[in-house]
Formats: C-alpha cells, sequence, structure tokens
C-alpha cells in the first residue's frame, strides 16, 4: 500500500493507532557515504544482495563469506546504531 493511500484513508496500525509520517532532513553526507559502501560492497561481491542465498543454493560457496560478512556487519550495526545520526 503507498504512502499517499494510508495517509488518504487513515489506515491504522495492528494496536488501533494512526500511521504517521514524519519527513527525514535531507543529509547529502549520509546519503554519499551509505551509498559509497553499499555500493562497494556490491561491487566486491558482484553480486546483488537479494539473491545471495540463491547463489549459496546453486553451490557458488565463496558466497557465504559474503553472507556471513553481511551478516556480522548487521550486527555491528545494531550495536552503534545508538551512536549514529538518525
Amino acid at each position: 500500500m503507498s504512502v499517499q493511500l494510508i495517509k488518504k484513508y487513515k489506515v491504522k496500525n495492528i494496536h488501533g493507532q494512526e500511521i504517521k509520517f514524519t519527513p527525514k532532513t535531507v543529509s547529502v553526507y549520509r546519503y554519499l557515504i551509505g551509498g559509497t559502501i553499499f555500493g562497494l560492497g556490491w561491487a566486491m561481491t558482484g553480486a546483488c544482495p537479494g539473491p545471495m542465498f540463491v547463489l549459496l543454493g546453486k553451490g557458488v560457496w565463496t558466497i557465504g563469506i559474503v553472507i556471513i560478512s553481511a551478516t556480522f556487519g548487521t550486527f555491528l550495526y545494531g550495536l552503534v546504531k545508538h551512536k549514529l545520526p538518525h
């Protein structure tokens, strides 16, 4: 469901509260750094993050290193996200 429809029909969440959207502040620096890290990871692995498990299932065992690294990166983000400017 699109944001416009959610706003138009005042859709509620599972707790019965109306869903609210707060606009984010635009920060070019933040998007450049994040996009660069994401793009470098994509370029180094040669694989889109989506089909990593498909590649593993196909027998490309080296993608296992990528999956482990992505999982570790997600865990690391969880540890430091409270210190990052969101």
